[in-house]
């Protein structure tokens, strides 16, 4: 059989804290089912991350190809630019602030088969202490619980995933979409073809540490799920409130001190949004706390 072609995108928004240590993941990443044919890096960057990236090029194994624009154009310009130039068989997408579990990349490649045009990844909180992780690890872990019991269509989360690069080609995200992971997910299906989740596919983030990060996210989340609520209800991706509420106790069970603390945390966003500006626009929006994962 022969070898899959596998393009690795990444969008990058200043990510000098970030990206080198992905980037040297991706170069101890072997396998005798496909091979890494070019990474690609979408870049918005006002930072260091550019400098980083031609430096690194020098001395790497890995074909990276840098694409950099002085203007900050925002996630669905940099994927869809990434979608444009793939070259693979199949494009994974990797936000640059995420640890790949080993595997990861074999894992969301592996999966693409038999009518499947989209595998989405399980990514994990690295655990820290306080009471916005605690609220963090608890929403991760009861959206895992929903994906890997295959209780809701909406499978898709945008820190990893693979495609078909011929589906990709045929996608382009309109630049006013926040939720550009949902909207890939709908187009997929658009298509005729499958979405499946893999829990196997592991990344790693860091979940945000400040209340106002926190906040900022949940807004974004809400206000990009409305923007394409048409498209949700055509596919049927919204979960039903019975599963809902049996998810959210099964969880509270497995959890108390994370429901709590996402009870709390939920509660405080009100205070919070009138403190948020411009964090419901698709240009980038950085939650500064989630940075440099380490």
């Amino acid at each position: 059989m022969a070898l899959h072609r596998v393009t690795i995108g990444i969008p990058t928004f200043n990510e000098e804290k970030n990206i080198l240590n992905l980037l040297r993941s991706l170069e101890q990443d072997f396998s005798k089912d496909y091979i890494i044919t070019e990474v690609i890096i979408s870049d918005d960057s006002s930072d260091n991350t550019p400098e980083l990236v031609r430096n690194y090029i020098k001395n790497s194994s890995l074909n990276i190809k840098l694409e950099h624009h002085d203007s900050r154009r925002g996630a669905a310009a940099a994927w869809n630019e990434i979608f444009e130039k793939s070259t693979g068989d199949i494009l994974v997408l990797y936000d640059a602030d995420i640890l790949l579990e080993e595997n990861c990349t074999q894992e969301l490649v592996s999966t693409i088969r038999e009518g499947v045009g989209l595998c989405a990844s399980n990514p994990k909180p690295v655990p820290i202490k306080g009471l916005v992780n605690n609220a963090s690890v608890f929403i991760s872990s009861w959206l895992r619980s929903i994906r890997k019991n295959r209780l809701s269509k909406y499978t898709t989360m945008g820190r990893a995933l693979s495609i078909r690069s011929n589906l990709a080609e045929k996608i382009s995200v309109p630049h006013h979409i926040i939720a550009i992971d949902l909207y890939l997910q709908c187009k997929v299906l658009e298509y005729g073809s499958y979405v499946v989740y893999n829990d196997n596919a592991v990344v790693y983030f860091s979940p945000a540490k400040s209340m106002s990060d926190f906040a900022s996210q949940i807004v974004r989340a809400v206000s990009g799920h409305k923007q394409i609520r048409r498209y949700v209800s055509r596919f049927e991706l919204s979960l039903p409130k019975k599963i809902l509420i049996l998810e959210t106790m099964q969880n509270t069970i497995d959890n108390p001190i994370g429901a709590i603390s996402a009870f709390i945390c939920y509660a405080l966003i009100p205070f919070y949004k009138l403190k948020l500006q411009g964090v419901d626009s698709a240009i980038w929006h950085t939650a500064k706390s989630t940075k440099s994962i380490g």
